[in-house]
């Protein structure tokens, strides 16, 4: 029984059919192949290309066209096996000695005359012969008949290697050769187009000598590694690494190092893979992370020997870090590695997170037990009046005392001045918003005092008391006298002008459900003192857009400033680290005048660690800009523009060229850190994602939990009930002083012929019947009695 045998179009025998291929499975590759050597006997030298311009360039050229969707692939595989010096200078001896046997041709050599080109009588043999009689017959006469001898031309250098070729004394060092190349692609015709552009940009290192095909000629074809009686032993060297060239060819190093080196910046090609230029190894000193909570992760650095490792930072080197770049480049997701990294070793946090993605990531990270009792989150981005929100008023006084007022104002005015970008020019504007929040924080502090925290006013109530005359009536009277000269004698001078430029402020933040829900409660929450010390976890996350959410990201940062600083009173001992994540650092310099720079200085005294993200330094004022890169611990950036990335390398010492960092990759970093007492040299980092460091605390089964633990926690309520009671903030305000005492006179000195203020005058004319009877006061009256020495008592 015999069987028959399936023929290619081509004729070839290919063995018995195959089933036709599934629409599913890939597509049949078909494979171009070729091996090269020298063309001529090897001592004769290849050209030595020249580095600039590259002559790589035109090798990336040829494979430029490559089509992944065809499955293509250009493979160049160059092995190289060194040749002992012994063999070399054997292969040496043995050219000197083919030299010396076959003259003709040949320039002299040591040892050999020269001699003609042909065994014939020319004309060249009877002129040397003529000359050797002359010189006889010179000789006979000058030295009585000596016959002279033979003179020998000195062999020079180009003798030499003209003889040896590049195998002369003082070669580089000689490797045996095995090149091969191999092409495929799913459409017949291409593997052999890319073949060919391979094998014609290799035409460049023609010299003396050349690379070609290896195989056999048989006149009207040609057997090369293609062909059925090469291929699987190219096949077999290709995929095993094998060395068994199937001709002989020996290089030295200079003349294939244009292929040997990387591409150089004079290769313009597009698709080079570039090494983003020279930057110095990460210090050995630097930890690695393995989840230590002393540590703070950094990101994949380079082992040394090969590798990558996951790097941390001690937590006790750490002041304050800075994280420049590009956006989108990866500055966020670094932050929150080290935030979910922090919050599972029991460190108190704030992440600053603008729009909630942040947040919205980290949730099934952050769903352990041990964590949820101190986790807060501050949604602002949702409009829903049925959303659930935590509660923070600036001016609420509660727990607080009466020194504390200017920080309060301070905190305030400034957050609002940076966020509006108000320079010295808009000075009253400033000078009415400060006596406005002056004005709130007193009053606060009296309904305070009085046990009615419930009916600490807003900053909702900074427009009800510039426009309701009434309101501002009721109110005026209990503050210190420097306040009511103020409203009594020098509001009433401002133009209607001046009013509208603050109430603007207000109106803008009263425009938007979450913000009013979240500063439009009486009683505080939401406290960053009380996070710092209990070591909680804070997520807040402004909608990112406006000058609504500029203004809430000041006064929380302003107010996370006058908490830290607050810490003064509190033992060294008991102070915890507390970190802070501030994202988008510009938007809250503006008009602060050099605030932040002398927070960040004063900060690290109380163990406040700020970490802090903006797209560019040179935005920030120049005083806010020298405080924080004084203090840095931390110094990173991903791609920045040319001025950008010069501003950071010159901090560095120029360790690291401009270029270098302005053509980084997305989620790839140049830092530097404090270490061992001093500042590293900067050094590259890969990013580290969430996903891939955490993946053993994903919980996202676990997601439910958290809203409920934040409820209870932050004790939120819905933003409607929170409005609501808004809504009737200003007459529960005025209602309650209305049921106050008249405050009594200022304690002035009397004047001229005035009696002193304890002196009462003349009794009272006694009628028999004694003092009148005072009619009791209601039940639910306080009364707030004035004192010398303190405004309210």
């Amino acid at each position: 029984m015999s069987k028959k045998k399936a023929t290619s179009p081509r004729g070839h025998g290919r063995g018995p059919r195959r089933p036709k291929p599934r629409k599913d499975t890939p597509k049949q590759q078909h494979v171009a192949r070729a091996e090269l050597a020298l063309a001529l006997p090897d001592h004769l030298a290849l050209r030595e290309v020249p580095i600039k311009p590259d002559p790589l360039e035109a090798l990336a050229a040829a494979v430029a066209d490559v089509r992944e969707d065809l499955g293509e692939r250009a493979d160049i595989v160059l092995d190289l096996v060194p040749i002992s010096p012994s063999r070399v200078g054997r292969r040496r001896s043995r050219l000197l000695a083919r030299a010396r046997r076959n003259p003709s041709g040949m320039p002299a050599i040591p040892g050999l005359p020269q001699q003609g080109s042909g065994g014939g009588f020319g004309l060249d043999r009877l002129a040397s012969l003529g000359s050797e009689i002359a010189a006889e017959m010179r000789g006979q006469q000058g030295r009585g008949g000596q016959r002279p001898a033979q003179r020998q031309r000195m062999p020079t250098v180009s003798d030499v290697k003209a003889a040896m070729g590049k195998f002369g004394p003082g070669a580089d060092p000689v490797f045996a050769l095995q090149m091969l190349i191999r092409t495929c692609s799913s459409d017949p015709a291409r593997p052999r187009i890319l073949l060919e552009q391979i094998m014609a940009t290799l035409e460049s290192w023609a010299g003396d000598n050349h690379l070609r095909p290896v195989g056999l000629n048989l006149l009207v074809t040609r057997l090369r590694a293609d062909s059925r009686l090469y291929r699987r032993s190219f096949d077999r060297r290709f995929v095993t690494g094998e060395f068994a060239p199937r001709r002989s060819s020996w290089v030295t190093g200079a003349e294939l190092a244009g292929l040997l080196k990387p591409a150089t910046k004079h290769n313009m090609a597009a698709n080079v893979a570039r090494s983003g230029g020279v930057v110095p190894p990460p210090p050995p000193s630097l930890p690695t992370w393995t989840g230590q909570a002393d540590l703070l992760p950094l990101g994949w650095v380079t082992k040394p020997g090969g590798g990558e490792r996951l790097a941390g930072l001690p937590l006790a080197y750490l002041l304050f870090g800075l994280f420049l770049g590009k956006a989108g480049y990866g500055k966020t997701e670094m932050s929150l590695v080290q935030a979910i990294a922090l919050a599972h070793n029991g460190h108190g946090t704030l992440f600053l997170d603008p729009h909630g993605d942040g947040w919205q990531r980290a949730r099934p990270y952050l769903a352990h037990p041990h964590i949820e009792p101190r986790l807060w989150e501050i949604d602002l981005t949702s409009p829903d009046l049925d959303a659930m929100v935590g509660s923070w008023n600036p001016l609420s006084m509660e727990n607080r005392g009466e020194e504390e007022i200017p920080d309060i104002v301070n905190a305030i005015v400034t957050g609002f001045a940076s966020a509006l970008n108000w320079s010295d020019s808009a000075g009253r504007a400033k000078t009415i918003l400060t006596r406005s929040v002056q004005t709130l924080a007193h009053l606060s502090w009296m309904l305070s005092q009085a046990g009615k925290p419930e009916l600490a006013p807003t900053i909702f109530q900074i427009r009800t008391l510039l426009n309701d005359e009434v309101w501002r009536d009721a109110v005026v009277p209990y503050l210190p006298k420097t306040l009511r000269d103020f409203w009594v004698q020098t509001y009433p001078k401002y133009s209607n002008e001046a009013t509208p430029v603050v109430t603007n402020i207000i109106e803008r933040l009263d425009s938007s459900n979450a913000l009013k829900g979240f500063l439009g409660s009486s009683l505080s929450t939401y406290d960053i003192r009380h996070a710092m010390d209990n070591g909680n976890v804070v997520f807040v996350c402004p909608s990112g857009t406006g000058d609504t959410d500029r203004i809430v990201s000041c006064l929380l940062i302003y107010d996370l400033f006058r908490a830290g600083l607050s810490r003064r009173t509190m033992p060294v001992a008991d102070r915890k680290d507390f970190y802070a994540f501030i994202d988008e650092l510009t938007a809250v310099d503006g008009a602060s005048k050099g605030t932040l720079a002398a927070i960040a200085e004063q900060l690290r005294k109380y163990k406040v660690k700020l970490l802090a993200m903006t797209q560019m330094a040179q935005r920030l004022s120049a005083t806010t800009r020298q405080g924080l890169l004084q203090n840095l611990s931390i110094l990173s950036t991903t791609a920045s523009d040319i001025d950008e990335a010069q501003m950071v390398v010159r901090r560095w010492g120029k360790k690291v060229a401009p270029d270098t960092i302005s053509q980084l990759q997305r989620y790839h970093y140049v830092m530097s850190v404090t270490l061992d007492g001093g500042q590293s040299d900067p050094f590259r980092v890969r990013g580290a994602s969430v996903e891939d460091v955490y993946s053993d605390y994903h919980r996202p089964d676990d997601v439910h939990r958290l809203d409920a633990a934040v409820n209870e926690n932050l004790r939120r309520r819905r933003v409607r009930d929170i409005l609501d009671d808004l809504a009737r903030l200003d007459t529960r305000i005025r209602m309650f002083m209305a049921t106050l005492p008249p405050p009594p006179p200022d304690d002035d000195d009397p004047g001229p012929g005035e009696p002193p203020a304890d002196d009462q005058g003349p009794e009272p004319p006694d009628d028999g019947q004694g003092p009148a009877e005072q009619e009791p006061a209601p039940s639910n009256v306080t009364y707030l009695t004035k004192t010398k020495g303190s405004h309210v008592g």
